[in-house]
């Protein structure tokens, strides 16, 4: 997986009022971050297509963990690999913030 995006999607389900925020159930939402906190990755919706090596990192989670200032374990792991650095995403976004 790469952690290459630094923006999320409009349709991020991490965002505020998008498209897919809205559809999935609020448990889903609920069960991506406890997923996240604990430690998986998630991969961005419009990557999964790609092959493994190739889909990216959902930039809207990398955001939301970022903003609660608890960067996951993968997180930490890429970041010191060098695969990912997180003062270069774009933290103006309006993510979700009640979970």
């Amino acid at each position: 997986m790469k952690f290459d995006l630094k923006t999320p999607c409009k349709d991020c389900p991490f965002i505020k009022g998008s498209s897919t925020n809205k559809t999935l159930a609020e448990d889903r939402i609920e069960g991506i971050v406890d997923d996240i906190r604990a430690g998986m990755t998630f991969t961005c919706h419009k990557t999964l297509q790609k092959h493994t090596s190739e889909q990216q990192h959902c930039a809207g989670a990398l955001i939301f963990l970022e903003k609660e200032n608890k960067p996951n374990q993968m997180m930490k792991i890429a970041e010191r690999l060098g695969l990912y650095d997180h003062r270069k995403l774009k933290m103006n976004v309006e993510i979700i913030d009640e979970y």
